[in-house]
């Protein structure tokens, strides 16, 4: 929700300060501008990553309203079950869990539990899985971020396009003003656009992309361990672990320091 209101301030502050000046509000808006600026960029955008992935990006923009991510807590405490269904009564007792599972990656390694597929099968097969579904939700914030790339050019050319309308019309002195300040309603719309939503939305998708692509490993670290019998406790404990290290490696983020090192001390 924050990436939602980061967009919305971002448009308040420029709307705000042209009003503080004194400037109509008007100014801001020219449909010849905006065609151009973003029509372009999104042909650039079709030209280069095809109508599928220009929607995985659109798709994924409602995740600033609703960031996707697993309860991984609630899911090691049901690995831990599951194995201890398994151990006692088989893997085939597990199929009425399978109901209850909505995600289709947890599902889909449940599923191959309840198959009795060995474990050398089973991690590169989750593997894969899960390397394509990264590779999806990377594409949404690579989209983003090469409109945040295209749209300033875009914009420049637009307000060349603009300056040259009005040396056509330089017989007309009085609309000189209006036309030159309509054809730099272009630059603000490539530079605006791409600084104050196209690259930071792709940062922000690529950064969520990337939380899950860890959410899945441990995940499928979860099946593995299952598929090698290993008792509930010992699951609890492997994948806690795990949440252990992925707090440590925010903190030492957080700090500026590498993991494993102290952050330096301020002197």
């Amino acid at each position: 929700m924050s990436g939602i209101i980061g967009i919305v301030l971002a448009l308040a502050i420029v709307v705000l300060s042209t009003m503080a000046d004194g400037d109509p509000i008007s100014a801001l808006f020219s449909v010849t501008a905006a065609l151009i600026v973003f029509g372009g960029t999104f042909t650039a955008l079709l030209t280069q990553f095809g109508f599928a992935a220009m929607l995985s990006g659109l798709s994924r923009v409602m995740w600033l309203v609703k960031p996707p991510s697993t309860d991984l807590g609630a899911f090691i405490e049901r690995c831990a079950g599951w194995s201890n269904t398994a151990r006692a009564q088989g893997a085939l007792a597990l199929e009425e869990a399978l109901g209850e599972v909505t995600d289709p990656f947890e599902k889909k390694g449940l599923q191959m539990i309840i198959d009795n597929t060995p474990r050398e099968d089973l991690e590169p097969t989750l593997g894969v899985i899960a390397e394509n579904a990264a590779r999806e939700d990377h594409t949404a914030g690579e989209v983003w971020e090469a409109a945040g790339g295209y749209s300033p050019t875009i914009g420049v050319m637009g307000a060349v396009l603009g300056l040259i309308h009005v040396m056509l019309r330089l017989d007309h002195p009085e609309e000189l003003g209006e036309g030159i300040a309509t054809a730099f309603v272009a630059t603000i719309y490539g530079v605006g656009g791409a600084n104050l939503i196209f690259l930071p939305l792709g940062t922000r998708l690529a950064a969520l992309a990337e939380a899950r692509e860890r959410e899945r490993h441990i995940i499928i670290q979860g099946f593995l361990l299952i598929a090698e019998g290993k008792p509930g406790i010992v699951i609890r404990q492997t994948l806690q672990s795990f949440l252990a290290d992925k707090k440590t490696a925010k903190r030492a983020d957080a700090e500026g320091a590498p993991l494993g090192e102290p952050a330096a001390e301020g002197a």
